[in-house]
């Protein structure tokens, strides 16, 4: 799927990717609103198919952060290259990152641009595989070894808070932003009953993943 289809979801197309265990990828390079409702028809779909139609809101939720947090990446990337700066290197990191919210808010469509012309995309991916459903969002701007630290560090704390009441009273003093949405989604993934390796991001040459497990067969919490 591109950002120029005209997005209609193929139901039988999703059913025959759960029934044959293959995965359901759905790609766009500037995240429009109208590719947003597309993917989010597309997960309410295949849940109802494997009937844990009551995790769609909890899912939704999950992507949607996901996907903005890709998107920001890719952004990033492409702010930095335009700015001759090293995503890489912690004086050049330091000194973009002052500027950077405010520049590419103000003209955000150049930005986007820069993405689409650099092939930089954002990949949904459904799976369902050995009764898991397995989530993933992928962008081809991959993290930097720094980051992936910081957002491991604040994956990992998030996981000792039991609500966002709880977990707002520490976080917003945080200098790197506080990562709320992060700390909500793994907050989230908790209260449905998941453990910890239910999700995480990763890195590889090309790709930043973030991925979230979740069994078939999931029961209710409590």
């Amino acid at each position: 799927m591109s950002d120029i289809d005209e997005i209609i979801v193929d139901v039988e197309k999703v059913n025959q990717a759960i029934l044959m265990e293959i995965p359901l990828v759905m790609t766009t390079y500037t995240v429009p609103r109208r590719v947003e409702k597309y993917i989010e028809e597309v997960i309410s779909f295949f849940l109802n198919y494997v009937q844990q139609n009551r995790l769609r809101d909890n899912v939704i939720y999950c992507v949607q952060e996901l996907v903005v947090n890709a998107k920001k990446a890719n952004t990033k990337r492409v702010y930095f290259i335009d700015r001759g700066l090293n995503l890489s290197d912690q004086t050049d990191y330091q000194k973009g990152m002052v500027t950077f919210k405010d520049d590419t808010l103000n003209n955000i469509n150049y930005y986007l641009d820069l993405q689409r012309q650099q092939g930089l995309y954002v990949k949904i991916i459904l799976h369902l595989k050995d009764n898991l459903i397995t989530i993933e969002v992928r962008n081809n701007a991959s993290i930097t070894v720094t980051e992936l630290e910081r957002i491991r560090r604040r994956i990992q704390k998030a996981r000792e808070y039991n609500d966002m009441e709880e977990a707002l009273g520490q976080l917003l003093d945080d200098s790197e932003g506080a990562g709320l949405g992060l700390v909500m989604l793994v907050i989230m993934l908790k209260k449905l009953g998941l453990g910890t390796d239910a999700f995480d991001i990763l890195r590889t040459a090309n790709e930043t993943i973030a991925r979230i497990v979740i069994p078939r067969d999931l029961k209710k919490a409590g």
